[in-house]
Formats: C-alpha cells, sequence, structure tokens
C-alpha cells in the first residue's frame, strides 16, 4: 500500500508544528479548497507522448491552468454560465474531439489491457457515434465518458493497491469547460492539448526540480557511469548482480528502457536468489524512474512504492516518495502528492538532507499558491530557512524563484521583485544561466507593468546575456521580442 498521510512526523521543529497545523486543518470548512482543487482537475489527464511532433509554442502552462479552471468552476455555481474565453482572451471552448482524442492516448499512456481497453474504446465509439448526430443527446455522452473514466481509473487503483479517481477528476474538469459537442476534430484549443515532447524528461521545470532532489541526497545507488568525476558510494556486492545493475543503467542511459528494463528484471531474480533486499529496492527504483520519463506513469507509481517496502535506506525512500508526489502533482491530485511530500521530507530529514527537505516544501508552497492559499508562505519560509543552512545555491533559487511566483500571483509585485533578484544571485552561484535568464525575465514583465520601459529593457539586456550561454532558442527569440516591443515604446 502507499504511505498515507502523516504517517512520520519531521524532524525540524518548525517543520513538524506546520505539518500538525495543516493536519489540525484536514476536516475543516478551511480546506475547502484543497477538496474543490480535488474535485476540479485541471485538464490534462494523464500524461503522455503524442506520435505527433513537439512544438514549444503548444506547450501549455499547466499550473496556470489548474487556476483558471479552478475560478471557472466557482463562476460556473455562482451564474450557471461558462465563459467562452478567460480574462487573458483566449478561449475556454474544447471541441469533443479533441476530448475523445486525449482520452484515447490517456489509454495507450498507462498501458491499459487488451480486454480494458475493448471495454473503454466501446464506450468511446458511442461518444463519437452520439455526437455527431444533429440533435447530441449530452447527458449520454457525459455518461459514457463517466463510465470509461471509471474503468480506467479501477485498473489503476487495482495497480497502485489504492483508490484512485485520477481520470475521472479529469473528466469533471472537462465538464466545466465549454464543451463544444459538435464533432470536428479541425478545431484544436491549444490550452488543453495534452502534449509533451518525446521522453519526458525534457520537461525543462519537472527535470529541475527532480535534478535537485537527485543531486541533494546521498546517492547510494550512483555508478561511474552517471558521474565520472567520483567513484560510487555503493555497488552491488555480487559480482553478478553488479555486472546486471551497471549494464542496466547504461542501457537506461542509451535511451533503450525497454533493453533497460528486461535486465532489471534478471537484476531483480538475482537479488532474489542472494537475497539482497537492499539492491533489489534500488532496482524497483531505476525501473520507476525509467517508466516514469517515458510517461508510463501507472507502472512508475508501481515500482516506486516496491522500491520503498523493505528497503532501510531514508535516502531511497525520499527520493521514490518525491518521484510519486511529482506524477501525482503533475495530474492535480493533491491530496496524494501533497501526503508524498510529506513523506519524503520526512525520510529526508532522517537521512540530515535539508535541501530534499527544502525541494519538497517548496513544491507544497508551489500546490497552496496555485490553489490561492497564502499559507504558501509559510511552506515557502520554512523551506528558506532549511536551504539557508546549505551550500546548494540551486536550491536556494528554486525556493527564491517559487517565492516570486507566488508573490506575483497573489498581487505583491514589490516582493516578487525581490525575491527574483534573490533566485538571480543564487543561479548566478549556482552557474545556472536558463535560470537567471528567466528570473531576469520576470523581473521586466513586472517593471513593464510598472510602465518602467528603461529598467525593464536592462533587465531583458542582462536575461539576453545569460540566455545566450544556453542552447534556448524559444527563451532567446522570447526576449529579443520583448526588446523589440520595448523600443517602439522609446
Amino acid at each position: 500500500m502507499l504511505n498515507g498521510i502523516f504517517q512520520r512526523p519531521y524532524l525540524a521543529k518548525d517543520t513538524k508544528s506546520l505539518v500538525k497545523r495543516k493536519q489540525d486543518n484536514e476536516n475543516t470548512p478551511q480546506t475547502q479548497r484543497e477538496q474543490e482543487a480535488d474535485q476540479n482537475s485541471k485538464s490534462k489527464g494523464l500524461q503522455y507522448t503524442d506520435n505527433t511532433s513537439y512544438k514549444e509554442e503548444q506547450q501549455v502552462d499547466w499550473r496556470q491552468m489548474r487556476s483558471q479552471i479552478q475560478a471557472q468552476a466557482r463562476q460556473t455555481t455562482q451564474t450557471q454560465i461558462a465563459p467562452t474565453k478567460d480574462l487573458s482572451g483566449r478561449s475556454s471552448v474544447i471541441n469533443i474531439a479533441q476530448i475523445i482524442k486525449d482520452f484515447r492516448n490517456t489509454v495507450s499512456a498507462i498501458g491499459t489491457p487488451d480486454n480494458l481497453k475493448e471495454e473503454v474504446e466501446g464506450y468511446l465509439s458511442l461518444v463519437e457515434k452520439q455526437v455527431q448526430k444533429d440533435d447530441t443527446n449530452v447527458r449520454l455522452v457525459k455518461s459514457n465518458l463517466k463510465n470509461a473514466s471509471s474503468i480506467l481509473d479501477g485498473y489503476i487503483s487495482e495497480t497502485l493497491n489504492k483508490d484512485s479517481k485520477v481520470v475521472e477528476n479529469w473528466i469533471d474538469a472537462l465538464f466545466l469547460q465549454q464543451i463544444d459537442f459538435k464533432y470536428n476534430e479541425e478545431e484544436i484549443n491549444p490550452q488543453f492539448l495534452v502534449k509533451f515532447p518525446e521522453g519526458s524528461t525534457q520537461e525543462e521545470n519537472k527535470v529541475e526540480e527532480k535534478t535537485i532532489v537527485q543531486e541533494t541526497i546521498t546517492e547510494p545507488i550512483q555508478q561511474e557511469i552517471e558521474t565520472k568525476s567520483k567513484v560510487v558510494a555503493f555497488v552491488p556486492q555480487d559480482k553478478e548482480l553488479k555486472s546486471l545493475f551497471i549494464q542496466s543503467k547504461k542501457l537506461a542511459y542509451a535511451h533503450e528502457p525497454e533493453k533497460a528494463i528486461m535486465n532489471f528484471r534478471k537484476a531483480i531474480e538475482r537479488a532474489d536468489e542472494i537475497g539482497d533486499i537492499e539492491t533489489k529496492s534500488k532496482i524497483f527504483y531505476e525501473v520507476g524512474k525509467i517508466y516514469d520519463d517515458h510517461s508510463f506513469f501507472a507502472e512508475a507509481l508501481k515500482s516506486y512504492n516496491q522500491s520503498i517496502q523493505n528497503t532501510k535506506d531514508n535516502n531511497v525512500k525520499t527520493k521514490a516518495h518525491y518521484s510519486m508526489a511529482q506524477i501525482y502533482d503533475d495530474v492535480n491530485q493533491i491530496k496524494p502528492a501533497l501526503d508524498h511530500y510529506f513523506n519524503s521530507i520526512s525520510y529526508a530529514g532522517e537521512a540530515e538532507n535539508l535541501a530534499a527537505q527544502s525541494t519538497s516544501l517548496t513544491k507544497m508552497g508551489n500546490i497552496f499558491t496555485d490553489m490561492y492559499d497564502n499559507n504558501a508562505f509559510e511552506y515557502f519560509s520554512v523551506a528558506d530557512d532549511l536551504a539557508s543552512q546549505t551550500k546548494n545555491e540551486r536550491v536556494k533559487g528554486f525556493v527564491s524563484a517559487s517565492t516570486g511566483n507566488a508573490y506575483e500571483a497573489f498581487g505583491d509585485s514589490q516582493k516578487a521583485l525581490k525575491s527574483y533578484s534573490n533566485a538571480v544571485k543564487h543561479y548566478v552561484d549556482a552557474e545556472a544561466p536558463l535560470k537567471v535568464a528567466q528570473n531576469y525575465t520576470k523581473a521586466a514583465d513586472i517593471m513593464v507593468e510598472f510602465s518602467n520601459v528603461s529598467k525593464a529593457k536592462g533587465l531583458l539586456a542582462k536575461a539576453q546575456n545569460y540566455a545566450r550561454q544556453t542552447d534556448d532558442i524559444n527563451l532567446m527569440n522570447e526576449i529579443n521580442q520583448k526588446l523589440d516591443s520595448l523600443g517602439l515604446l522609446g
């Protein structure tokens, strides 16, 4: 079973009181926004890799989408009229053809067994036939989509041995939008595209946050192939198991996931033969990473869960819980995401890993920011205190940048600027030019709002200098376009 919430305490005093306060409020009316957010999950579904080519300009800011959907949900309950555009002027209409396509891709993404796939397809075919009629029965369409989502959630629940409503929540979130039930495959709303680059590890923010945890943990399973600069602290003692383990890692890094998993399975068999439970646990974690990186999330969750069952290594538990939290966070399953972030922080505390604790606390702060809950700043504050006790500038930068985003979301531009400034300093020290450029750009956007064109230009010029040190063409083009626009203002 996946570990439940609050099973282990914080070690840090301030953090522990913070967790206790959140636990006391768990069943009070003050947590209604969190419960609503669970019901009003954003239109993302389960992540998957589309067969079509990925275009950077089509990538959706899913965290922004979460807030938009929650706002629309509140408005819907008050007026019963779904807006056709959000505040930014973008359309909130989604065509039923796009929903059906995304549903089918989700079925493939989670590795649905053939028998269940046929059952789901039966419901989707009924939906497809119904929406191509002149007098579409909307109630019947919604009912069939709910039935199909129930089948998928049943499969996920069985796989994880824990109740799941991921797909059903996704469908419920879509029902909050203005759906065009006149079937049209050509009508695509880019806001609701569930599309990621091939190999989801290329998604920048996800990579950075995972990397922070990976780099800040005393990694007992790192091999020479991962870190050429130093010798690993741990390798399996058994020669055959060691060979299988290292070969599997090489295959994973060579982007041969199927071969890597097959090799890891041999390693698991060998670990069972010699009774090496700890190595077996670490292998399950590695298998989970492969599934995770290639968007097979049900399998990834199962492997991560297996990795924590018998191990006594708090570092492995920290990373496994964090990885599971990331998956749930990405599909807006707030409660299980918080559960695993809490557990990750706890085990990181036992391992005396302040940086990992800080990272998970910051992620939790981001969740509360997205729900417009100003308790987010309590998490950022504790995260900042912990990060300040480390020498990890990348973690400090992550905390500061996230805090800046929160202040901006809550309309406090002055504090947002200060946080972005701190983020720039930390990322400069961490030699992370991409992040430096991004935070300079955010600060410049605020200056534009203040009509301080000259200051905005200066910040963008600095952003441009750092962006040139990266291979992010899109960011460089974005900065250049902003400079050109400001140039027209004098």
